[in-house]
């Protein structure tokens, strides 16, 4: 009997114990104690007055393509996204991209006239975060005296084989300054740079006539006038070491012997022979006529 009232007892502790493990006090969730190492935040917290704008960089991290091209050819765009984006992250079905995207002309105004032609911004100015992008396009062609009239005028006033192109010949985008080489043969190899071109053949009018610096070698000229060049280089007589800018100041330009040579023969003789090149037959070899007959030199 006090066997089985033992084993009854030793049950009935057991049962009390799983009770007890089983029933847990109820606490309320706004009584549960904060996670260690986090703060409880109140709404006042999460909403401040005062927002600052996103930076740059903070929009980036969604639009990553964009913040590149703004870093490396925004140019003058390159400032606070939200300068011209003041309605962004806007997915109603009544709003248009249209009316969602900004304006050129809010910042820019019309800076090329109201033209239809030029009022399409974005037929020349391509991408608005890389506003010097111009690739060369029919419309901008058409419309390259908006911006650049001095060129054009002068191309006109002085007609060449350049001014008989187009400008997308040369400049196969916006901005591109071609080597004069990517056309032209160099009058000599040792021309090698647009800087010396230019010193003689203004890009746009390159026949116009042009003074030349005083240290231009006789071999530039000779490139062209390679007779001359070759009768000036073997002449034994003072004209063999003048340099022929000297004498032609400017392209083409025909100098008188009067103004090196002031009176170099005597009244009777200068009236008698007015023109030098009567005796004095070839400026770039100077033998007289009388010395030429004979074979001579003089």
């Amino acid at each position: 009997m006090r066997k089985v009232i033992s084993i009854l007892g030793l049950f009935g502790f057991c049962l009390a114990l799983v009770m007890a493990g089983c029933v847990q006090p109820q606490v309320k969730p706004t009584e549960q104690p904060a996670e260690k190492g986090k703060q409880k935040v109140g709404k006042e917290e999460l909403y401040v007055p005062e927002v600052k704008p996103m930076t740059p960089a903070e929009c980036g991290r969604c639009h990553a393509a964009v913040y590149r091209t703004v870093l490396k050819e925004g140019g003058k765009h390159k400032f606070q996204c939200t300068n011209c984006h003041k309605m962004y992250h806007i997915f109603r079905a009544e709003e248009k991209w249209e009316q969602i995207i900004p304006k050129c002309t809010d910042c820019h105004g019309y800076p090329h006239g109201k033209g239809k032609a030029v009022t399409a911004c974005q037929s020349c100015h391509i991408d608005g975060h890389a506003p010097r992008k111009l690739p060369m396009s029919q419309n901008l062609e058409a419309n390259c005296d908006k911006c650049h009239p001095k060129v054009i005028a002068e191309m006109k006033k002085f007609p060449s084989k350049h001014s008989e192109q187009k400008c997308s010949a040369c400049h196969e985008k916006h901005g591109y300054i071609p080597s004069c080489m990517d056309c032209h043969e160099p009058h000599v190899a040792s021309l090698t740079t647009n800087k010396q071109c230019l010193a003689c053949h203004p890009v746009h009018s390159p026949t116009r006539r042009l003074g030349y610096k005083p240290d231009t070698p006789n071999e530039i000229c000779g490139a062209c006038h390679k007779d001359v060049a070759e009768t000036l280089a073997a002449n034994e007589t003072k004209h063999h070491d003048v340099a022929c800018v000297e004498c032609h100041i400017k392209h083409k330009y025909i100098p008188k012997c009067s103004e090196c040579h002031d009176q170099p023969h005597s009244e009777t003789l200068l009236k008698k022979f007015p023109d030098c090149l009567t005796c004095h037959i070839d400026p770039h070899n100077l033998p007289s006529k009388a010395a030429t007959t004979s074979g001579e030199k003089k």
